[in-house]
């Protein structure tokens, strides 16, 4: 009888039928181990059951205690996971596929709850029974009775719904609740057996049979517990597919419609009354979905839902988990499909006639974010202790918000430069004002500004560049700065993104001008400075990395990129302009009110080298028919002392002149057989000749001869001569791989000759025969110091260096019997790549002679005579390399710049 129930059972799995997969169930495996070995194997090769994998299980099982091996017939894996031969899940190998999902994609709400898929489908034994149950045929029941003797009974209904419990005879018991049961045992115990007492469980329940159709994932038929609901049914199914509803899922029973379930009364109220338990035979049918509906924007759980009947949009926004505390219910947006094309309405669903309108199929609800911008609050930023957003009130002043220097103010914040940048008007166009800090925090009434809502109030740093910065501030500051250095940069950022914000959104409204603004957006600079011309290259020339976070040019950038958008009531542009003996010279914003005092402030005052007699104000008027230049003169003198001021316009230019015949510091530095060496402060145009007098003249150890003067404006030429060097080769390098004219020379020794230019570091010397400058009646002229210069005398020198393509390069004694090519024999003669007709010589004071040697009988006999502190150079043949032509040249860099610091380093 076993083994036919197993051969049916095994067939139906075969077919794919009853449970709906491919595996023999657990159930079924306990069965066929139950049986003789022949059968078993007679029934596993008979439906392609492997007998050796029901061995290795029945081994590892073996060795699992009872509560493991029901844990693992507990455990729940996604749907569509593959098993392996001991039923366990097989990871899958390409995780981020399995796992890969779209975040800005709306997914259907509630269809991944179900979508599990248990191990087995082996009946639970472990719920509690509930009161209500409905006894069945082929449930186990346990009846203990107590009294003169206690005894337990496990029976069995039978197929005539009996049990037979002895003493007390037949009970039928089919088909009447488990609580019905209880008492009626108790009963039959009462009457029958005196002074005994009955207590009645139950023991296994029996399986059921049902089926589920429809939308299911795995729609078939199912054998499950007893006690299973139609929720768990799903459960056990995989859940549902993606087109089905989850809103009317109807239990069958008999024909009819025993119970309508719908999913999101479970999931968002909790509501399970519809969840029914299950009798053997019950159909569970789940139909197609519904019309549906998007959800999106500022909700606790955007997603796509289903509609069931006449549902608001309140209900919608309900079932999306209400709207988040952001949200901006003042202007939520339905698309809608209508009449064959979709159109767009927006509802205020603060009212609520908007609440209680209806949703239909294929709406998409979008509910947008309050603005980020603060109402009702004034923002202070810069070199400030606190900075933020502050609330605002009415009749709010300056010294409100920075009530003291000492304890509300950065040691490096600039007392005398503040602005206030305010919005007006419906284009939200700004306005800059200016105040001086020191006196709005004390209280003067001029300067301590009255602030408006979402005013910006800047304070600055007195120092331009990091650099400066730490230079001039304690340790103790930096340290405390350090501390909060994030959240202020964080800041920083926040306020400058908000101006770029402002005009990309204006771009947006303009379609001419997005494609400026994109350029605006890459940039995130703007040549202000083309209105002005390029008189002063030097203002404003500082790296963004080097800027210390509240200069000026930082924080100005975004002010200026919004008023770039902007024209004064006389149509100039709304920016002036300093150059020349201030601190600080650049573009600033026109303010309100502009005079050239308030310009002098923003630029940080005056240097020591200003002529306070004369400024100049160059204005340009613009009329009708065209433009005329207007020269304004200002006497700076007055204009500090409030004597005196003028006013400003967009496009002026204040330039504060220098004291005429004033002049920095200028340093030369003389090293080496000086007497008094070191560095020497000159006036402008002072000679050599006076320097070195001024000094004491040299040693007696002094080689003039040998004498390296070198400058730094040549230095500069020196190495923009070699980038270009450098950048010509590297095209002809590749011009040559790209036409099939390359070099024979490896490509790996000619990237290698590329940086060694590189790495060659300029000297800038300046050629000078120095004792015939000190003789003044040879001929040679004097020499005109200039800022940085440096003279290096080293001491008297008695050898000869060899270097190049020699097989040794080396230095020798001196020998005024030796000859050039004896030196070069000295040194193991030349390399096969050297080239023996350029050898040149290069002096000691840096002149190059050329060498001539003879080569034939009509060659030239002229060869350059060796001196002490000479150096013989033996170039590359520059024919080994074909077409670049620039090899001769770089390696005499290479030489000639070796030669200079083999010199320099020698004192």
């Amino acid at each position: 009888m076993l083994a036919t129930t197993l051969t049916a059972t095994l067939s139906y799995t075969a077919a794919n039928a009853v449970y709906a997969q491919n595996m023999p169930s657990q159930a079924q495996i306990e069965q066929l181990r139950s049986l003789p070995r022949a059968q078993q194997e007679q029934l596993a090769r008979q439906f392609g059951v492997d007998i050796q994998m029901l061995d290795q299980m029945e081994r590892r099982d073996s060795t699992r205690s009872p509560q493991q091996q029901q844990q693992e017939e507990d455990v729940v894996f996604p749907r569509g996971t593959e098993f392996d031969q001991y039923g366990d899940p097989i990871i899958p190998t390409d995780l981020e596929r399995q796992f890969r999902t779209d975040a800005d994609e709306l997914k259907a709400f509630g269809y991944d709850v179900f979508a599990g898929q248990p191990r087995t489908f082996a009946p639970t034994t472990h719920a509690p029974v509930p009161s209500n149950y409905l006894v069945g045929i082929g449930d186990q029941i346990t009846v203990q009775l107590f009294g003169q003797e206690d005894r337990t009974f496990q029976l069995e209904v039978d197929r005539e719904g009996k049990i037979h419990i002895p003493r007390l005879g037949e009970i039928t018991v089919a088909g009447i609740t488990y609580s019905a049961m209880q008492e009626l045992i108790q009963h039959r115990t009462r009457e029958r057996l005196i002074g005994y007492q009955a207590s009645i469980s139950m023991g296994q329940l029996r399986s059921i049979q049902i089926f589920i159709v429809g939308e299911a994932y795995q729609p078939g038929a199912y054998t499950v517990s007893s006690l299973s609901t139609l929720s768990q049914a799903l459960y056990v199914a995989g859940g549902v597919s993606d087109i089905a509803s989850l809103r009317t899922i109807r239990l069958m029973r008999g024909g009819e419609v025993e119970s309508e379930f719908d999913v999101y009364d479970l999931l968002m109220r909790g509501d399970s009354s519809a969840d029914r338990l299950l009798r053997s035979g019950d159909v569970i049918f789940i139909p197609p979905r519904g019309d549906m509906i998007a959800v999106q924007g500022e909700v606790n759980r955007p997603a796509l839902y289903e509609l069931k009947g006449n549902e608001t949009l309140a209900d919608a926004i309900a079932f999306a988990g209400g709207a988040k505390p952001e949200a901006y219910m003042g202007a939520v947006q339905v698309r809608r499909v209508r009449d064959g094309r979709r159109v767009m309405t927006t509802r205020d669903l603060n009212l609520s006639s908007e609440l209680n309108a209806q949703v239909q199929g294929g709406d998409e609800i979008t509910i947008g974010k309050v603005a980020d911008s603060l109402d009702d609050s004034v923002l202070l930023v810069g070199a400030v202790t606190r900075p933020g957003n502050y609330q605002w009130r009415e009749g709010m002043r300056i010294n409100d918000v920075i009530k003291s220097a000492r304890h509300d103010l950065l040691e490096q914040a600039d007392l005398s430069y503040g602005l206030v940048v305010r919005e007006h008007g419906p284009r939200r166009q700004i306005k800059v004002l200016q105040f001086d800090v020191a006196l709005a925090v004390e209280g003067d009434e001029a300067e301590n500004l009255g602030l408006q809502e979402r005013d910006q109030v800047l304070v600055f740093s007195r120092y331009q560049t990091r650099v400066e910065e730490q230079q001039n501030l304690s340790r103790l500051t930096l340290t405390q700065q350090e501390r909060e250095r994030e959240y202020r940069r964080e800041l920083l950022d926040n306020y400058r993104m908000a101006f770029l914000e402002d005009i990309v959104r204006e771009a947006e409204l303009d379609p001419q001008a997005r494609e400026r603004e994109q350029r605006l957006r890459e940039s995130q600079s703007v040549p202000i400075r083309e209105l002005f011309g390029n008189s002063d290259p030097d203002a404003n020339n500082v790296d963004e990395q080097d800027l210390a976070d509240y200069s000026r040019q930082r924080m100005l950038e975004p002010v200026m990129q919004r008023l770039q958008r902007q024209r004064t009531q006389r149509g100039q542009t709304p920016f002036v302009y300093v150059a020349g003996e201030v601190n600080h010279p650049g573009i600033y914003p026109l303010v309100e009110n502009a005079t050239a005092s308030r310009l002098l402030a923003a630029a940080g005052g005056l240097q020591e080298s200003a002529y306070l007699q004369r400024a100049e104000i160059t204005r340009l008027n613009v009329s009708r028919d065209n433009a005329e230049t207007e020269y304004l003169t200002v006497n700076l003198l007055d204009v500090m002392l409030g004597n005196d001021d003028v006013e400003l316009q967009g496009r002026d230019r204040l330039n504060v002149l220098s004291i005429p015949e004033w002049q920095t510091t200028y340093e030369v530095t003389l090293r080496g057989e000086v007497r008094f060496p070191g560095t020497y402060a000159i006036r402008r145009g002072e000679s050599l000749r006076a320097l070195i007098e001024r000094a004491g003249g040299f040693t007696s150890h002094a080689f003039i001869e040998g004498a390296v003067f070198t400058r730094e404006e040549l230095r500069r030429q020196e190495r923009q001569r070699m980038n270009m060097l450098a950048e010509e080769l590297q095209r002809e390098i590749a011009g040559n791989a790209i036409t099939g004219t390359g070099s024979t020379q490896p490509y790996g020794q000619m990237r290698t000759l590329l940086a060694d230019l590189m790495a060659v570091e300029p000297v800038g010397r300046l050629i000078v025969d120095l004792p015939r400058v000190l003789d003044g009646t040879s001929g040679a002229g004097d020499i005109e110091l200039k800022h940085g210069d440096t003279l290096h005398i080293p001491s008297r020198m008695d050898s000869v260096s060899i270097i190049g393509e020699v097989q040794m390069a080396m230095s020798y004694r001196y020998d005024r019997e030796l000859s050039v090519r004896e030196y070069i024999n000295m040194s193991g003669g030349t390399k096969q790549k050297a080239d023996t007709r350029r050898i040149y010589v290069v002096r000691a004071n840096g002149s190059i002679e050329p060498h001539r040697q003879r080569t034939g009988w009509f060659s030239s006999t002229g060869s350059a005579d060796v001196r002490p502190g000479d150096t013989i150079v033996v170039p590359l043949n520059t024919g080994y390399t074909d077409n670049l032509q620039l090899w001769s040249q770089i390696t005499n860099i290479i030489y000639n710049s070796a030669v200079a610091l083999a010199a320099i380093n020698s004192i």
